[in-house]
């Protein structure tokens, strides 16, 4: 049961190279106060690239996320490493398995993928809330930028989906004490009635 748990976040930006992901930018929200933010060196020069894949990469770096393959300034070597330590942490005996959001299917099978572990277990918002707008579209009350481009920024993003939950649930609490509340006084007024001296 995850009732107790608290959600890590995540969220991940990119480019397809060779039809494979290649993360440029992740940002983790852990038990909703361990923020990290990472933007990796590109895996290989940009001269590697095909010509179809730098115009891809070309686009989404105009018209998605604004990062440039050369950002970046930790080293693309360990990308899976620090992906691990921000999402797992350093807890060994932690008994608790983490549930994990991101939003986007891609994104979570990437995700599994690097992570590989029994102890997780990765949701996509989308599947678990299908009242949850586009990343897009969430509120950006609250969150903040990382300052390297303006548009779908992870750092934002994981504030969005983390801020989204939490104003969802809320609002789900409400509407069951109002129903209980309900429920209270229909009972209450009913012993009442019942009660009254004919």
């Amino acid at each position: 049961s995850f009732a107790m748990t608290v959600p890590t976040f995540v969220d991940l930006q990119g480019f397809i190279v060779g039809k494979k992901f290649i993360v440029k930018e992740v940002a983790v929200l852990r038990k909703g106060a361990i923020l990290s933010h990472y933007i990796f060196t590109c895996p290989m020069p940009w001269s590697f690239l095909t010509k179809s894949e730098k115009y891809c990469a070309s686009w989404l770096s105009a018209y998605h996320h604004g990062l440039q393959w050369e950002d970046g300034i930790i080293p693309y070597t360990i990308v899976k490493r620090l992906i691990i330590m921000a999402i797992i942490g350093v807890e060994e005996n932690d008994d608790n398995k983490a549930l994990v959001y991101v939003k986007g299917c891609e994104k979570r099978e990437w995700l599994a993928d690097v992570l590989d572990s029994d102890n997780l277990t990765i949701e996509t918002l989308d599947a678990d809330y299908k009242d949850i707008d586009s990343l897009h579209n969430l509120d950006i009350t609250n969150t903040m930028r990382c300052g390297k481009h303006n548009k779908n920024c992870a750092l934002q993003n994981v504030f969005k989906i983390h801020n989204w939950l939490g104003g969802h649930k809320a609002k789900k609490n409400v509407s069951s004490l109002k129903n209980k509340m309900r429920f209270f006084f229909k009972i209450r007024f009913r012993f009442l009635f019942l009660s009254l001296p004919l």
